[in-house]
Formats: C-alpha cells, structure tokens, sequence
C-alpha cells in the first residue's frame, strides 16, 4: 500500500512537471510577433553581401549582415547535386530578445528536366534593423 501511494506521488509531480513545461513553452510562443519582411532579390542585395554569400556558397549559411538601417537575415543551404531548388520562409518572428526566421528547402518537382550542374540555394530576408540575437533555422 505504502508503495502504490509513493507511486501516486510520483506519477502527480512528473506530469504536475510536465504540463507546466509545456505551458510555458506555449506561452513563449504566443509572446512573439510576425516580423515584416521582404525576401531580396539577388540584384538588389549589397555587394559585400554578394561577395560574402559567393564565397562560402558550398557550405550551409546561417548569417545576418547590416547595411544602414536594413538588416539582412541571410540562409543557404550549401551545394546541392541538380538546380530546381527553392526556398521557403516558414515564419520570421521577434519576442523581446531574438529574432526568428525560419526556412525550408524545398526540393526540384520530378516533372521537368533539371539542370545537372551544381546549384547553391540560399535566401536572403530584408528587415528593419533591430538589436536582438538572431536564430537562423
């Protein structure tokens, strides 16, 4: 008997634990707000930006760059086999501290005929200036 009660005991405060993590987590979330974007066109991106995307392109890039009053949230994906890759932004959000975009990669239609040259995809989001860790996903 004095066992099954301890068990109990147990059983209340791992899922008392559990269901206050999980709240808080929810409510972290709640706490963020759509950050306004504009994803870049290759031609209208700085040139020292250029210069820096071109030259580590065959790795993945996780990396923010300021230029002015604009900052840049900038994400490849590294060298991929074919062409026919796009990219997705998923949600770019902002709490307090951070900043939060988050991408996919999203993979050629099997339809049409790719290119059979490498490609390097990658992303860049244009935003206001802010003074906040970024996380790149």
């Amino acid at each position: 008997m004095k066992k099954c009660g301890i068990l109990l005991l147990f059983l209340a405060v791992f899922f008392a634990a559990l269901w206050g993590c999980g709240r808080a987590e929810n409510e972290k979330e709640s706490d963020r707000k759509e950050v306004d974007y504009t994803v870049m066109d290759v031609r209208k991106l700085p040139k020292e930006l250029l210069k820096i995307i071109e030259e580590n392109k065959k790795d993945e890039i996780r990396m923010t760059y300021t230029d002015g009053d604009a900052m840049y949230l900038v994400r490849g994906y590294g060298q991929q086999k074919t062409g026919g890759y796009s990219i997705e932004v998923v949600q770019c959000t902002e709490d307090e501290e951070s900043i939060l975009l988050d991408t996919r990669l999203i993979g050629p239609s099997g339809q049409k005929k790719l290119a059979e040259d490498s490609s390097y995809p990658f992303l860049a989001v244009k935003i206001e200036k802010r003074d906040k860790e970024v996380q790149i996903q």
